[in-house]
């Protein structure tokens, strides 16, 4: 098994953009910073689960700043990915994303925050 950084995996996207048919597919457990995250799919999209809220802030500061252009290559690939709390979409990175105020408050780059659903799974009870 290899390990990369979020700018690997940029690259990695950025060069198969223009690749006619691209299919993605995981079923993926990554541990990032102490934190079990599971990568899957569901049809054309990338999912990623965290346990908990505080796990999702930790694992970002974790990230470093080059990895804020996966997103960016995610969306020039057509991709979309989005990170749950249980059941609850918190943000949503890539094509599908409609990034705002909060996205830029919180200088995740072009991220659709979703300031409701991150409020619901934080005080959701287990």
């Amino acid at each position: 098994m290899s390990t990369g950084t979020p700018a690997d995996l940029a690259a990695v996207v950025e060069r198969v953009r223009e690749r006619p048919g691209l299919d993605l597919e995981a079923n993926l457990s990554v541990t990032v910073d102490g934190v079990d995250i599971a990568v899957t799919t569901d049809d054309d999209r990338l999912r990623v689960q965290v346990p908990s809220v505080l796990a999702c802030v930790s694992v970002l500061s974790a990230t470093p700043e080059e990895g804020l252009a996966l997103p960016s290559a995610l969306a020039a690939a057509g991709l979309t990915t989005e990170v749950r709390v249980g059941s609850a979409v918190v943000a949503i990175a890539g094509a599908d994303a409609a990034p705002g105020r909060l996205a830029r408050l919180l200088s995740v780059g072009p991220v659709e925050v979703r300031a409701l659903a991150l409020a619901a799974a934080a005080v959701r009870v287990r």
